[in-house]
């Protein structure tokens, strides 16, 4: 280890920005405005910044939603583009459930707010520079 890198302690060294459970609320935001099947899904979410995003993870959430009712789900038989696939769709509950994720985000959008206003913008320069 040089002099420029800071010992981890034991901790992890890289920060996790993006909480795994945070693709909850973007699927649901998804499919509120627009029922869709799971690739289509995984290509909105890129515009959320989910760039790399395991196809797995995204079906086993979107398995998980329907089994908590906030998803439903049926086969578009009717596409000439291939098979059948399945295309989910917000229930009710899942619009509540989007509404309550909203409301947890707007108060970590101000802490993350608070954060950043108290943050030297130079900071990785300040601490390269010592």
């Amino acid at each position: 280890m040089n002099a420029d890198t800071p010992p981890n302690n034991g901790r992890r060294s890289d920060a996790s920005a993006q909480p795994r459970n945070w693709l909850q609320p973007f699927l649901l935001l998804s499919l509120q405005q627009w029922q869709s099947h799971g690739y289509e899904l995984m290509q909105r979410l890129s515009v959320f910044g989910f760039e790399a995003l395991d196809p797995g993870s995204v079906y086993r959430t979107l398995r998980q939603l329907e089994r908590d009712g906030l998803v439903s789900s049926d086969w578009d038989t009717n596409s000439s583009n291939g098979p059948a696939r399945r295309v989910y769709s917000l229930t009710a509950s899942g619009e509540t459930y989007l509404q309550g994720w909203a409301s947890a985000l707007r108060g970590y959008q101000s802490m993350l707010d608070s954060f950043f206003k108290s943050y030297p913008t130079d900071a990785g320069d300040h601490h390269r520079d010592q």
